[in-house]
């Protein structure tokens, strides 16, 4: 099924083309801010872990992680998709009021929801303590839904790097507050006081930066069609919920906590570098395909067809994210036994699994926004729910018979989620992936020569018994030199072939 005609395709592409070199470095200066603002967070919350873990006592760092999972799902329903209808649609200001009026409501429900709960632990089970941390994150959920329309907000307007300011004040807001409560003696209360914190300031900035504050006011038309496409979002995002803690649950059932805990520090840690790369990816995503979506043909008419930015996205974001992942499964070893410690050292293998299911994950990131705005939403959840329960119950099979073997069983979920996200953006939303394929034949031979380089000087490395860090500095530095130089090699050989950006020739 082709949805986009050749004809379009070529007017689209040369207005992209156009707006690319006109808007490249406005481009790259706002994957760089949302980038800089993720590495912050990253740092701010591995810093607020660590002091935690030595500050709190098990039982109470247990509670706070099982009662923040549980809000977290709140909080993703609180949420609703009502940034991602304000990135898709052209919002008029009494439309903006309407998105935000339905975000203050369904924030309140979902607030009613926890004050629920916590009255029922405090009425019913006699637990006042655990009552008053459910209260406390309770306070989180109307902000956050209001947010989430400030944030689309910020996007749609292409205010990246101020989002990325308000990001990063905010982290450091929440630190500031943590750290307090921590030495105030808040225990696992300053933890939760802290987020709400940084919520906060999020929410405070971001209406400051735009000027604007939603009137009350809310028509069922435009409310129905907000809630059809919040429908369609928010079953992606409980999937993904779903599918993200089913891997440590199931081990931790089946094989122990020990186990469980070694595949959630490998999960972690590869997930630290998967939030790097797929934030800043989704939101250039919703920025260029949206902007490419709205590119004029030479009669005066808006071509509705972002297929064609969507290709040169995926090439780029393969020739970037690929070797980071595969790098890091090289050097598992060594960066667990730095970062960690000798007692961590089984993580590794399965951090260096867990990277290569990565790569096939990434070009999920896209779907989204290339569905929402091609009008397809409505397929992607049928297809998240599939990938979950493959990825489910290869767990539920595999994790009986170890660790590893769930890990390698999380890989195959992979490439059924890789298959299927191919299939989706391929059909539906215009993405080329035979050129993508075509012209990943040089990242492989990058990537190729990467490898040996970080395994020859990691062998190099052990025989001079040369500190870990140093082994795993000399490794990341060579092997990323090795590959730019490498696809820079092949572009001059082969001419435009290795190219990643249109460039005139």
């Amino acid at each position: 099924m082709d949805n986009f005609p050749l004809r379009r395709k070529s007017v689209g592409w040369t207005g992209l083309r156009h707006w690319l070199r006109s808007r490249l470095p406005s481009v790259v200066g706002d994957g760089a801010s949302t980038l800089v603002s993720k590495i912050v967070a990253q740092v701010v919350q591995l810093l607020i872990f660590l002091v935690a873990a030595r500050v709190l006592e098990s039982a109470e760092f247990g509670l706070y992680a099982f009662s923040s999972a549980i809000m977290i799902m709140l909080v993703v329903i609180a949420e609703g998709g009502w940034g991602e209808f304000v990135m898709k649609a052209e919002c008029s200001a009494r439309e903006l009021d309407q998105v935000g009026t339905i975000s203050i409501i369904a924030g309140m429900l979902v607030t009613i929801v926890g004050l629920a709960a916590a009255a029922t632990a405090w009425l019913v089970f006699r637990r006042p303590h655990e009552a008053a941390l459910l209260v406390l994150f309770s306070g989180w959920f109307l902000p956050s839904s209001l947010y989430a329309v400030y944030d689309g907000l910020l996007v749609a307007r292409g205010l990246l790097r101020r989002q990325a300011v308000i990001r990063m004040a905010s982290e450091i807001a929440g630190l500031c507050c943590t750290m307090l409560g921590l030495w105030l003696g808040w225990s696992i209360f300053s933890l939760v006081a802290g987020r709400l914190m940084s919520q906060l300031v999020c929410l405070g900035a971001s209406a400051v930066v735009l000027g604007w504050f939603p009137r009350i006011y809310l028509t069922w038309p435009l409310a129905r069609e907000i809630l059809e496409f919040s429908r369609h979002i928010l079953s992606n995002r409980l999937i993904v919920f779903l599918r993200s803690y089913s891997g440590t649950l199931a081990i931790g059932s089946f094989l122990g906590l020990a186990e469980a805990g070694y595949y959630r520090v490998a999960e972690r840690i590869v997930a630290a570098f998967s939030e790097l790369i797929g934030e800043p990816a989704r939101m250039l995503a919703w920025t260029l395909f949206r902007r490419s979506a709205m590119v004029m043909s030479s009669d005066g008419r808006p071509v509705r067809d972002a297929g064609a930015a969507a290709t040169v996205f995926m090439m780029v974001l393969m020739a970037i994210s690929t070797p980071i992942y595969l790098g890091l499964s090289l050097i598992s070893s060594n960066l667990i036994e730095v970062v960690l410690g000798d007692k961590w050292a089984p993580a590794a293998v399965l951090v260096a699994i867990l990277s290569m299911k990565q790569v096939l994950l990434t070009p999920g990131y896209v779907t989204e926004a290339l569905l929402s705005l091609s009008g397809n939403i409505r397929r992607m959840p049928p297809t998240l729910l599939l990938n979950a329960l493959v990825s489910v119950s290869l767990i539920l099979l595999l994790a009986p018979f170890g660790v590893t073997a769930a890990a390698w069983g999380q890989c195959a979920a992979s490439l059924i989620s890789f298959l299927t996200s191919m299939h989706l953006q391929k059909n539906y939303g215009g993405l080329g992936w035979g050129k993508v394929l075509r012209k990943s034949g040089y990242v492989v031979v990058a990537i190729a020569l990467m490898a040996a380089a970080v395994y020859g000087l990691g062998y190099f490395a052990e025989t001079l018994s040369m500190r870990r860090i140093l082994t795993v500095l000399l490794q990341v530095a060579a092997g990323s030199a090795i590959y730019a130089c490498t696809l820079l090699a092949l572009e001059k050989i082969f001419g435009g072939a290795a190219s990643i950006l249109p460039v005139k020739r």
